[in-house]
């Protein structure tokens, strides 16, 4: 061998050599101090140091302290920068050490918000505990509360058919049912937001019980809340009048417009499906690294580790595309109240315009005041009519004939003399336990109402109830009437038709519906007065006054009513009888009385009274 070669040999062994000897130095520069910080970590363990936030802040801070010197003692060895052909260039170190100074500075201050105190984490270890307990017991009832209501729910005949209006008792125990789930929710929402601060607790040995059994009492809540309000949504679904109806105002038991709206977009939202992934994912670590189910069961948490998986199949079983739909129909709520906001108040506007124009014989109606006063001796409190004023733009707009539907009450002493009856004492005995009449009953619920009523309208007496664009409203007979008036009487005795007055008087002052919609009863048209007045429900006998499809509405247009009287008219199924009818001669000017054969066939007309012959 050469000697050059055996000297490049040489070179190249020392050169090895040199790099297996950095390897081992920096090895053993590392190990030491890592030496040292387990011995210090297992001594502040032994102290039950708690590791969030006391020991990561420690070591945040010793890392920002040393980044510091380490810049420091390159700023004095002048190895801040590098002379280049271009000027003064920061070194890659430096460059390096400020990003790590950032992002340690970053860390220690999540750290110090981490540690800001919350109602959760400043409970003393008694309190805690006392107040875990409670929630436990109470999350357990809230769960199985909701289950009992919402299977009873599922199993209604109410959605068992399909979309259709509901009955009196129907509404009576939706309502109620929605109003308990809608209370075990807020209440399981608070048990939610309390244990939010979970995170707070430290999950090493020193706070660990605290911080698993805080995070799975709102997993679990959270899961609860998801999953419970699915089904009710599901149920709900079945029936769109149900669900209109409970998005509409009570205000009664505190139930806003839009509340069941309102919740879909509170709970199923895509922010509620990520919250539900990533506890999901937590749990998952926290079982595997930390044993997380063993631990549960060691803290007597096991039942709720247990629970976690039986709503995840619960919520599971839903179809993952009908998941989305409801994750994205939750989002859109916003969108869909804000559009509503928008149109309702113009399809108002113009549906009142509608109303309120009249195109020819402004000012005046066929049916005179004396023509009034002759058919009063035949009418009867209770009963119902129907009217049509011509040359109304509303009445384009209205299918059929006739566009209007009403209630008769009478002159204030003669409706109180009419339900002045023994049987209809006895019935609002039972039902209040006071001896009294209709009138007497009526003035203790809405006195400011019955005062109205009998004091009238500048001197001439109310003797309607109706709908109309004021809302529901008295008003005079006169006034009503306009140029075609029929009137029909239930085939109900004094108590059922005493029930239905009692009934309309609950709808007093309630705004006029352009949506036109008999699902929901904060707003009502015309003929859903009558319809709503006059329902059958548990212990009141009524009529059974069909709804019809129109424009994808189950409603009542008061045609409806006039083609259905001349569908059961002398027949078993007849529940109205024919008193009087004003029917009318445009040509002539006026306005003739008619028989029941012509009312009968009055349904089928067309709508422009001018063109009939």
């Amino acid at each position: 061998m050469r000697p050059s070669d055996q000297r490049q040999d040489a070179t190249s062994g020392q050169a090895a050599a040199g790099r297996l000897g950095n390897f081992l130095y920096y090895l053993g520069v590392l190990l030491f101090p890592m030496c040292l910080g387990a011995v210090g970590g297992f001594y502040l363990a032994d102290m039950g140091v708690r590791w969030l936030p006391d020991t990561i802040g420690l070591i945040l801070s010793g890392c920002i302290g040393a980044l510091m010197l380490v810049i420091s003692g390159r700023y004095l060895r002048g190895k801040l920068f590098t002379e280049t052909e271009n000027g003064r260039v920061m070194s890659r170190r430096f460059q390096l050490a400020s990003v790590l100074v950032i992002l340690a500075i970053g860390m220690r201050l999540s750290v110090w918000w981490m540690e800001a105190p919350s109602a959760l984490t400043e409970l003393p270890p008694e309190q805690f505990e006392a107040a875990w307990e409670m929630d436990r017991q109470r999350f357990i009832e809230f769960d199985q509360s909701m289950d009992g209501i919402l299977e009873r729910l599922d199993e209604h005949a109410m959605f068992a058919e399909g979309d259709r209006p509901l009955s009196p008792d129907e509404e009576a125990l939706l309502l109620a049912s929605y109003r308990g789930v809608y209370d075990y929710l807020f209440a399981l929402d608070q048990v939610r937001m309390f244990y939010e601060d979970w995170y707070r607790f430290d999950p090493s040995r020193a706070e660990r019980s605290y911080h698993l059994r805080s995070f799975l009492l709102l997993h679990l809540s959270e899961l609860v809340l998801y999953e419970k309000s699915v089904r009710l949504f599901q149920i709900v679904d079945r029936n769109g009048d149900a669900e209109k109806f409970l998005n509409a105002p009570h205000p009664a038991l505190g139930l806003p417009q839009d509340s069941l709206s309102r919740l879909r977009q509170d709970l199923h939202g895509s922010r509620d499906s990520a919250r539900l992934l990533a506890a999901q994912r937590y749990r998952s670590f926290f079982g595997g690294a930390l044993q997380g189910e063993v631990e549960a069961r060691k803290f007597g948490a096991g039942d709720l580790w247990d629970l976690v998986d039986a709503h995840r199949q619960a919520i599971n079983a839903v179809a993952p595309l009908e998941r989305g739909s409801t994750t994205v129909r939750g989002d859109l709520q916003v969108l869909k109240r804000v559009v509503r906001r928008s149109w309702y108040p113009t399809q108002s506007a113009v549906a009142e315009w509608f109303g309120d124009t009249r195109t020819r014989r402004i000012g005046w109606y066929l049916i005179q005041p004396e023509q009034v006063q002759e058919m009063l001796p035949e009418l009867q409190p209770g009963d119902v009519l129907l009217s049509r004023k011509n040359w109304y733009l509303s009445n384009v707009g209205l299918p059929g004939f006739w566009p209007h539907g009403l209630v008769y009450l009478g002159e204030p002493e003669t409706f109180e003399a009419y339900y002045d009856e023994p049987e209809v004492r006895a019935w609002i005995l039972a039902e209040t336990g006071k001896d009294q009449a209709l009138h007497e009953l009526l003035a203790d619920r809405y006195p400011e109402h019955y005062l109205s009523y009998r004091v009238g309208d500048g001197g001439h007496p109310f003797r309607v109830m109706e709908a109309i664009s004021e809302g529901v409203v008295f008003n005079t007979l006169e006034h009503a009437a306009g140029d075609y008036l029929v009137a029909l009487r239930p085939r109900l005795d004094k108590v059922a038709k005493a029930q239905a007055v009692l009934a309309a008087f609950e709808h007093l002052d309630k705004p006029y519906d352009y949506d036109f919609d008999f699902a929901t009863d904060h707003a009502l048209v015309c003929t859903e007065l009558v319809w709503r007045m006059y329902r059958p429900a548990e212990g009141k006998v009524g009529l059974d006054l069909h709804l019809v499809e129109v424009a994808g509405r189950r409603t009542l247009p008061a045609n409806e009513l006039a083609r259905q009287y001349a569908i059961e008219a002398d027949t078993p199924e007849q529940q109205l009888d024919f008193v009087w009818f004003w029917d009318a001669r445009e040509r002539d000017q006026r306005a003739v009385r008619a028989d029941e054969a012509a009312f009968r066939a009055s349904f089928e007309r067309v709508k422009w009274d001018v063109a009939q012959k």
